[in-house]
């Protein structure tokens, strides 16, 4: 047969319950690339973290826990085995170009969950030096450190940005982290950010609202001596609130902490990243995201 000659195909009544099987299975492995190509090019803007935190919330109430990510991989996969049944492909390729489409479709059901830009200090949070040996968060977590805060310095590396959040002094959470990374990053914040080597995530559950790390809207930012330090005003009116906070990092384990914050100021948050852990990518799909 010459080259770009084809054999004509079986008619759909020709076709075994292997056959099918078999267009149902290239139809999942088209789901399952698209989602591959997804996370690792999408990155915070892919629809899997939603479907995800759609799915955790449905099993939350079920109370049997909260499926990781490749769960929802799975799920995809499923519906895109079964889709053969209603477009009937009559080839492999077509099979799994019809996956790799309904994965498309289905995406536009979950519009992407950046999370909000990070406030500013709002401009009443107390100056000076950062002290390295203030107690961390749980650490002697009575001492209120209204004297003590983030003093960063403006050099070129700086992600600081001029603050357009305005709070009233008398609402909100005073808060500062400082993350530590032992074996430093693999690049510069900037460029890591960018590339999704570096993501950050921060949950006010009062509020129910979350923030992006490294979408900054006014919070002060800074890297330096393989640490990061960040300062932020949360709004907010409960007495007390739980944060909760998670950052990725290539070449690190993904860090998820909890906070107990009070209105105005507190102890320093100190999160101490775990170098030698695999891949981002697989890291992120064995784990569940529920913000």
């Amino acid at each position: 047969m010459a080259y770009g000659q084809k054999k004509a195909p079986k008619s759909l009544e020709e076709y075994s319950v292997v056959d099918k099987l078999g267009l149902g299975v290239a139809s999942a492995v088209g789901i399952a690339v698209a989602t591959f190509v997804d996370l690792t090019q999408a990155d915070d803007a892919s629809a899997l973290f939603v479907f995800n935190k759609w799915l955790t919330s449905f099993t939350g109430m079920l109370e049997i826990g909260n499926p990781p990510l490749y769960a929802v991989v799975l799920i995809l996969m499923a519906i895109g085995g079964l889709s053969v049944t209603y477009f009937q492909p009559v080839t492999l390729r077509g099979a799994f170009a019809t996956g790799f489409a309904s994965l498309a479709v289905l995406m536009n059901l979950a519009p992407a969950e950046l999370g909000e830009p990070l406030p500013g200090t709002g401009g009443d949070m107390p100056t000076g030096d950062f002290v390295d040996d203030l107690p961390p968060a749980g650490d002697g977590g009575d001492v209120m450190l209204e004297d003590i805060s983030f003093s960063l310095p403006r050099s070129s590396a700086s992600l600081a940005v001029s603050s357009t959040f305005v709070q009233t002094a008398a609402e909100g959470y005073n808060v500062r982290i400082k993350i530590n990374f032992p074996e430093g990053l693999e690049q510069d914040v900037t460029t890591m950010v960018r590339r999704g080597t570096l993501r950050g995530r921060l949950h006010n559950e009062s509020t129910n609202a979350t923030y992006n790390l490294f979408r900054n809207s006014g919070a002060e930012l800074d890297y330096r001596n393989n640490t990061l330090y960040l300062a932020t005003k949360l709004p907010g009116k409960a007495p007390m609130t739980r944060l909760v906070a998670r950052v990725e990092a290539e070449g690190y384990c993904i860090q998820e902490e909890s906070f107990q914050a009070a209105k105005g100021a507190n102890p320093i948050w100190e999160i101490d990243m775990v170098s030698g852990c695999m891949p981002l990518v697989i890291q992120r799909l064995n784990r569940p995201y529920t913000f």
